[in-house]
C-alpha cells in the first residue's frame, strides 16, 4: 500500500513554509501551530530540522482528506486512511529504497472531537497535539530522513519489550523532556490527556498508529 497526496491537494510548501526553509510542510494552521511550539522549545528538533534541510528532504504533515492509499496489488486508490487511528508517518521510497520525503497523517478531527467530549485544562488539546507530532516526527520520520533511505525506521516497541526502551518512544522522550510534556512508559494512549475519553468510546487504536 502506497501513500499518495490526493488529487487537487498540493504537495508543494506553502509560500510561509518555503520562505522560512522548512522541511516540515503543511497547509493546516493548527498542525503549524503545533510544529512552531515544539521547534520554539526542542534544541534537539531543531538540529535534526537544520540536518534535514541541508539534505533537501521533507516531511508533508497532511490531514486524513489529504491522503489517497494506492493498492499497487489491484492498481486501486481507496480511502484507506483508518479513521480510528489518530495518526500514522508512512516514508516514500524510490525504486532503490531512497528516502527523501515522508507523509505524516494526523487525523486532527478525531483529535478534536475526543477533547470535546469532556471539559478539559486549557491547553490540554495543543499538549497532545504536540506529543502526537512529536512521536509521528521525531520518533518515525526524522529517522528515514536522516538516513535518506530505508534503514533509518525507528520501530515502536516489540511484543515483550518494554516501551520506553523501544527506538520511537526514547527519541520522543528526548523531545518531550525538553518541553515539559512529561515521559511516556507504556505503549499505548495513556500518555496523552486524550485517553480518558478515548477509552470511552467505541473505538480500537491500531498498534503503531500516532499514539503508539
Amino acid at each position: 500500500m502506497t501513500p499518495e497526496v490526493a488529487e487537487g491537494q498540493s504537495s508543494a510548501p506553502s509560500a510561509v513554509d518555503t520562505a522560512e526553509g522548512t522541511p516540515l510542510v503543511t497547509t493546516n494552521r493548527t498542525l503549524q501551530a503545533s510544529l512552531q511550539r515544539i521547534a520554539s522549545q526542542s534544541a534537539l528538533w531543531r538540529e535534526a530540522v537544520d540536518t534535514i534541510r541541508g539534505a533537501g528532504r521533507h516531511v508533508f504533515v497532511l490531514t486524513p482528506d489529504q491522503v489517497k492509499v494506492a493498492d499497487e496489488l489491484h492498481d486501486e486508490r481507496t480511502d484507506a486512511f483508518d479513521p480510528t487511528v489518530l495518526a500514522e508517518a508512512a516514508p516514500v521510497p524510490d525504486e532503490n529504497s531512497h528516502v527523501r520525503v515522508v507523509l505524516v497523517v494526523v487525523n486532527l478531527a478525531l483529535i478534536e472531537e475526543i477533547h470535546r467530549d469532556k471539559s478539559r485544562l486549557p491547553g490540554e488539546l495543543d499538549a497532545d497535539l504536540d506529543r502526537i507530532l512529536i512521536h509521528e516526527i521525531y520518533g518515525h520520520a526524522f529517522p528515514y530522513l536522516l538516513a535518506g533511505n530505508m534503514s533509518g525506521r525507528c520501530a515502536d516497541p516489540k511484543p515483550h519489550e518494554r516501551a520506553s526502551d523501544a527506538c520511537s518512544i526514547r527519541r520522543e522522550n528526548a523531545v518531550r523532556e525538553q518541553l515539559g510534556l512529561g515521559r511516556r512508559m507504556g505503549y499505548g494512549l495513556e500518555g496523552l490527556a486524550l485517553a480518558r475519553s478515548w477509552y470511552r468510546r467505541a473505538v480500537t487504536p491500531v498498534p503503531g498508529s500516532p499514539s503508539s
